[in-house]
């Protein structure tokens, strides 16, 4: 792990040595969460997010209302399957997650993308008493559909792949969870957690400036209720390198309030007691 941390802070480091403009936009993320075992080491996940802003996209200070609900961000729908080979251990796959994304003119939503993505993931976990420490590598094969009209969303948003854009980016997750009440994650358990997570992009055709896409950090904390239901809360910055403007210096960063709703073990809930 330490020459990843090497290879992160290196890369941070250029960064951070010439001038940017930085935007401040507020952000709102909703995320549901739900899981179920499948059968031995296979269980399943679906993740359905919903992303909200205030404004994005041409930085007019006059669009900002300080709602950071204001305006449709992003739809995320992640399925995935996962195998643990031990506790230390998991494998994953989506098989294929639906992304849709409003691109912004004036503060208002002006055109609709999809996305599709496949993403094999591996999770190593590690614990140092009631710390827990995990670490996330994923790859993602993207397939960016074509711009049309707001208006021509249908009730699943669908997309226009007919001439898609394909690329790739690698993501590492450092995440650390502490139970504050109980030793461990037991029901009723109050717990912080917070991680740090970096995009690489990947390909022959992404240049040296925009190699580095984003950085995510999170602080927040978790209410385990029961075996079932957790809820979480968290502050997250997610810093874009976009460089996409006339002069390349253009930086997003999203201060997001973070909510979500975490159910496991789906398949029990209505089981009836022995």
């Amino acid at each position: 792990m330490s020459a990843i941390a090497i290879l992160l802070i290196v890369n941070l480091d250029a960064f951070s040595q010439s001038p940017r403009k930085y935007y401040h936009i507020s952000n709102g993320w909703t995320d549901l969460n739900v899981s179920g075992k499948i059968a031995g080491k296979f269980s399943w996940q679906i993740e359905n997010q919903h992303r909200r802003e205030d404004m994005q996209g041409d930085y007019n200070s006059s669009t900002i209302t300080g709602n950071p609900y204001n305006n449709l961000n992003q739809h995320v729908f992640r399925p995935y399957i996962h195998f643990q080979l031990n506790p230390n251990v998991r494998f994953s796959l989506m098989p294929l997650g639906w992304i849709g994304s409003n691109r912004f003119k004036e503060g208002q939503p002006a055109a609709f993308f999809s996305e599709l993505r496949i993403t094999p993931q591996v999770i190593l976990t590690q614990n140092f008493g009631r710390l827990r420490m995990d670490h996330k590598f994923r790859y993602e094969f993207r397939w960016i559909g074509k711009d049309v009209s707001v208006d021509d969303k249908s009730f699943l948003y669908s997309g226009d792949f007919s001439d898609a854009t394909f690329k790739e980016r690698f993501r590492y997750q450092l995440k650390a969870v502490l139970p504050i009440n109980h030793a461990k994650m037991d029901d009723k358990t109050l717990y912080v957690q917070a991680y740090d997570e970096v995009f690489i992009n990947i390909g022959k055709n992404v240049s040296n400036i925009n190699m580095f896409d984003q950085n995510r950090a999170m602080i927040g904390l978790g209410y385990k209720f029961n075996r079932f239901l957790a809820v979480e809360a968290g502050y997250l910055q997610q810093t874009i390198y976009r460089f996409n403007n006339s002069t390349k210096d253009n930086v997003d960063i999203n201060n997001v309030l973070q909510l979500n709703l975490a159910v496991s073990n789906f398949e029990q809930i209505f089981r009836k007691k022995q």
